[in-house]
C-alpha cells in the first residue's frame, strides 16, 4: 500500500513538471510570426526548408531560395490551419517530370497539432492531403 502512494506521489510531481514545461510558451500569432527553418537547425543554409508567418495570417514557405508554398494560416487553440497554394512544377528538382506542372497550381489544406513550445522552437504533427508528418521548427533571426 505504501509503496502504491509512493509511486501515485512521484507520478503526481512529474506530472506537475511535464504539464508546466509543455506550456511553457504560449501558441498565438505573436509566438509564430517570424522565420522558422524546418526540421534543421542551420538558419544560414541556403538548402533549409523555410516558412515565414506573417502578422496578417499569410505565409510564404520556401526552399533553395525558391518559394515553393503560400497561403493563409490561422490557429484554432494548439491547432495550426494550413490553407495553401502550390504548383508541382515548385518540386522539379525532387522529380524532373514534376516539371511540365509549370503554371498549374492546386490548393491544399493542412492541419498541424503544435506542441512542445519552447522560446524559439516548437514540434508539430501535420496532416497534409493524406500524408501525416512530424516536423521541427526552430525559429531564425
Amino acid at each position: 500500500m505504501m509503496r502504491a502512494f509512493n509511486y501515485a506521489t512521484i507520478l503526481m510531481v512529474l506530472c506537475v513538471f511535464l504539464v508546466s514545461g509543455a506550456h511553457a510558451t504560449d501558441l498565438s500569432v505573436d509566438y509564430l510570426s517570424g522565420r522558422w527553418v524546418i526540421d534543421a537547425e542551420d538558419c544560414s543554409s541556403p538548402t533549409s526548408e523555410f516558412i515565414e508567418f506573417n502578422k496578417n495570417s499569410t505565409f510564404v514557405g520556401n526552399r533553395n531560395g525558391t518559394t515553393e508554398i503560400v497561403g493563409f494560416w490561422v490557429l484554432k487553440e494548439d491547432n495550426l490551419e494550413l490553407h495553401m497554394v502550390s504548383s508541382p512544377a515548385s518540386f522539379h528538382d525532387l522529380n524532373k517530370a514534376l516539371a511540365h506542372f509549370d503554371g498549374i497550381y492546386s490548393y491544399f489544406k493542412g492541419r498541424m497539432l503544435i506542441f512542445n513550445l519552447q522560446e524559439k522552437s516548437f514540434e508539430a504533427y501535420g496532416v497534409i492531403g493524406k500524408e501525416i508528418k512530424r516536423a521541427s521548427a526552430v525559429r531564425c533571426p
